[in-house]
């Protein structure tokens, strides 16, 4: 790791200005910030904390309008939040719960989580140059190991998006909030990744010395409830191989509404609102659950080593919708 200036700001203002700047680099809790650094694939000469201003970016609290979730707020928070404890919001308690290990979780924020680097082995050796990492002309993994990489929804890259947090808050239909020249701006949270993630787009769509500042979860209507699952090698300290976060309104024993959003299948959180369609208006079974996770994976097109990811992403798809709707 080389060496670097360590700029602590007293306003959001400030940070922005000083991200603003060639070489500097934006960290909150560092987990990731501190992997990339040591292996030299982000050579920052100034990283500026957010930590400072946790204080105002690390609540989590009703608004009267949904759930404001300070973009500083931990896992740890998310998964214990008495302001999410609705089974509307069990997507996001159950994603958060289960990323890494307690002492991660702990530290992990919530902005941290979703933009985070994709998780590729090539993209993030200093001993090797790949399309996305801008400094190689191909997608290594497109011929190489691929076992963890997309299977769907890629172009002429084939990393995966390593968040857990990003399907169910996409399920919920969440907006976020950024600050950036002391002006405050909300949107739509598919906005915040790439329409087209090609090798040459980044994991997010933010712009230089643009912050993160909350993710605001809508009011959810009587009978909606939300679930997560996932699929991985390993219970602990591990990244999703498949994961799937859903949301239906149920009533009368019927499904009236319906969202689904796969994760770690493709460079971006993907929706599967064709999948989610096929199941409005359908009393919930197992049958109903097969096809729409068949309709989830259709245009599947796995890889040399990770032909197991539409097999498993469609029981993982299943499950949730068993979970979403007991």
């Amino acid at each position: 790791m080389r060496p670097f200036s360590y700029i602590v700001p007293r306003t959001l203002s400030e940070a922005s200005i000083a991200a603003k700047k060639p070489g500097a680099l934006l960290k909150a809790a560092g987990i990731d910030v501190v992997d990339r650094m040591k292996e030299r694939k982000h050579d920052a000469t100034e990283l500026v904390s957010l930590l400072p201003l946790k204080d105002r970016l690390a609540t989590i609290a009703s608004d009267g309008l949904g759930v404001r979730i300070g973009a500083l707020a931990t896992l740890a928070q998310i998964a214990d939040s008495k302001d999410l404890a609705n089974a509307a919001f069990a997507a996001l308690r159950e994603s958060a719960g289960i990323a890494a290990t307690p002492q991660v979780r702990n530290r992990a924020t919530a902005a941290g989580n979703v933009l985070q680097l994709a998780r590729c082995w090539y993209l993030r050796s200093s001993d090797l140059q790949c399309l996305h990492g801008r400094d190689g002309t191909s997608c290594l993994a497109m011929v190489g190991d691929n076992r963890y990489h997309s299977v769907l929804g890629y172009l002429d890259c084939v990393r995966v998006h390593p968040s857990n947090l990003a399907p169910a808050l996409l399920a919920l239909g969440c907006d976020y909030s950024t600050e950036l020249a002391g002006k405050t701006t909300r949107r739509p949270l598919r906005d915040l990744f790439p329409t087209e993630p090609k090798a040459e787009a980044d994991e997010h769509t933010l712009l230089p010395g643009e912050i993160l500042t909350a993710f605001h979860v809508p009011p959810q209507p009587m009978g909606a409830r939300s679930a997560y699952r996932e699929s991985r090698e390993k219970l602990s300290f591990d990244w999703a191989t498949t994961a799937a976060a859903a949301r239906v309104v149920i009533e009368g024993g019927v499904i009236k509404e319906a969202s689904l959003v796969l994760g770690a299948v493709a460079p971006v959180p993907l929706d599967r609102p064709d999948a989610a369609k096929m199941l409005v208006g359908e009393k919930p079974s197992d049958e109903l659950f097969v096809r729409a996770a068949q309709r989830a994976f259709v245009d599947a097109r796995p890889l040399s080593h990770n032909g197991y990811k539409p097999q498993v992403g469609m029981a993982v798809v299943r499950e949730v919708l068993h979970a979403v709707t007991r």
